[in-house]
């Protein structure tokens, strides 16, 4: 039988419960983008390339998404709180050793080691809240969890690239110590253990090495196939293989088992399996979008990083106002239909933010990025709401731990497949660029004539007015077709979205003919 232990959270000690449980979530979310806008800064200072600099952002999620379907058995064995503790306790030492790294070995080794206690962290979090609160009061604590959830990972970049603009790249990590002993003070303090436990059972070795190897095949995929054409690579397709076959082998071990090593019971619970897959969907473009965005920023309209970053923080703000009006609603509205006016709002800013094209202010970037962060709010709540009001207490952890892993696999997709669109993309539009280009526009002789003639009247001499304006004229396709590839793929972020709205049909189908049948 389950271990039952009585937690009764009392409405004077919901606040610090709530603190307790956030600020972890914070830290650990506000990691996996912190960076992102620094890696060039980063790999000159340790005297590597960007592409190899990569690591350090790619690695976090990598081995946050490893620990994220155990949290199950670690709550049930060794206690949420306390694995909450220890997970706090390995994420800050980590960012401290993240600091003091001297070479991009032992950078991505922390920011590994970092990435297994944030990864513990998020779904622990999720789920001591969910337990917390009384029923009645979900939707407050969805509330309060998806402000923290969206706008953390909206400020990281902002967070980054103004710490490297003032000060140097350990900052970036420094900033985890006092937030993490004070989040180890809170927790020990005011939170208690969960109302209750799944059975306990002794760690299973062969599923973790089968979970692994399944995992580490299928991000082999995400993370390689952009740079190798995707299934163009027989690496690719062996890992892809490997990682079906595998996963499909735990997956089958852990139905069959009497106690599982990693509980995927909520997966039979309707409402939570449809959720899943308007997470996993919404995901690829909210995240995928996050991240390629400060990329839009700086190649295509030449920002700085800590610019690129700045643009980030009408998005946090969009979010938290988003998640703050969809909390108030949720309870007076079907759940389904605030998270269709969310699809409905984030397709629309990401629409506008295709139209953009590569020459606007500072301030045109602002606005869409603002209603994107507000429709990504939300969603937030309601999408939560379907999701975990028919969890059982005792499956919490579990459905916590693999809607966390969800979202990671959303989120590496997304960006695997948004950056894959954006080079394929800007290949097509460079040639078809430059071949109109060729036929009347600044490369003909009359427009490279134009360039040329600039350049001598301004004191060049011929041999370099020619070069001049051979790269002048090239840098100009060459940033037409970069705003091309961004505003496409910024596009069928938008179709993305409009093409989810059908899974809130099926949420509402299921969530129906569950209450007929109650």
């Amino acid at each position: 039988m389950p271990a039952r232990v009585p937690a009764k959270t009392s409405e004077v000690s919901l606040p610090w419960v709530t603190l307790a449980v956030l600020l972890p979530t914070w830290m650990a979310l506000l990691d996996g983008t912190v960076v992102t806008v620094g890696l060039d800064t980063i790999a000159g200072n340790l005297g590597v390339s960007v592409d190899e600099a990569s690591w350090i952002a790619s690695i976090y999620p990598i081995t946050a998404v490893f620990v994220m379907p155990l949290t199950s058995w670690f709550s049930a064995n060794v206690g949420r709180k306390r694995t909450l503790l220890v997970a706090i306790g390995v994420f800050t030492g980590a960012s401290l050793m993240c600091a003091l790294s001297g070479n991009l070995a032992e950078l991505v080794a922390m920011r590994g080691l970092q990435g297994l206690g944030g990864g513990l962290m998020i779904p622990l979090a999720m789920a001591a809240l969910v337990d917390a609160y009384p029923p009645a009061r979900l939707s407050t604590a969805f509330k309060l969890y998806g402000a923290a959830a969206m706008v953390a990972p909206a400020l990281g970049p902002a967070l980054g690239g103004w710490i490297l603009a003032n000060f140097s790249w350990p900052w970036i990590f420094l900033i985890n110590i006092p937030l993490g002993l004070f989040a180890l003070l809170i927790v020990s303090g005011v939170l208690r253990e969960q109302s209750a436990r799944a059975e306990r059972s002794t760690f299973d070795w062969t599923s973790l090495v089968v979970l692994i190897t399944g995992l580490l095949a299928l991000q082999f995929v995400i993370e390689e196939g952009p740079r190798s054409d995707w299934f163009a690579s027989p690496a690719v397709d062996g890992a892809l293989a490997v990682g079906i076959v595998t996963m499909a082998i735990f997956v089958r071990t852990q139905l069959l088992a009497r106690v599982p090593f990693v509980d995927l019971r909520p997966l039979a619970i309707p409402t939570f399996a449809v959720g899943l897959t308007l997470a996993l969907l919404t995901g690829v473009g909210f995240t995928g979008t996050a991240l390629v965005a400060p990329l839009y920023m700086q190649e295509v309209l030449k920002y700085s990083p800590d610019y690129a970053g700045f643009v980030m923080i009408p998005t946090a703000i969009g979010g938290f106002l988003g998640t703050e009006f969809s909390g108030r609603l949720t309870g007076k509205l079907p759940s389904s239909l605030l998270a269709a006016a969310s699809l409905v709002v984030a397709a629309a800013g990401t629409f506008w933010l295709a139209s953009l094209g590569d020459r606007i202010s500072f301030e045109d970037a602002l606005l869409p990025r603002f209603v994107q962060g507000i429709g990504l709010g939300l969603l937030y709540v309601p999408l939560n709401v379907l999701m975990m009001t028919d969890v059982p207490k005792a499956l919490l952890d579990a459905a916590a731990g693999l809607g966390g892993i969800v979202r990671q696999i959303g989120a590496g997709l997304g960006f695997a497949i948004l950056g894959t669109l954006i080079v394929h993309t800007e290949i097509a539009a460079t040639s078809a660029f430059g071949a109109r280009a060729r036929q009347g526009g600044v490369l003909s002789d009359s427009g490279f004539g134009t360039a040329y003639r600039w350049f001598t009247s301004h004191g060049y001499s011929a041999s370099d007015a020619q070069a001049f304006s051979s790269s002048v004229v090239g840098e100009l396709v060459n940033r037409a077709a970069i705003a091309v590839a961004f505003s496409e793929t910024f596009t069928i972020v938008g179709l993305l979205f409009v093409g989810a709205l059908p899974f809130l049909l099926l949420f509402h189908l299921v969530r129906g003919k569950e209450l007929e049948s109650a």
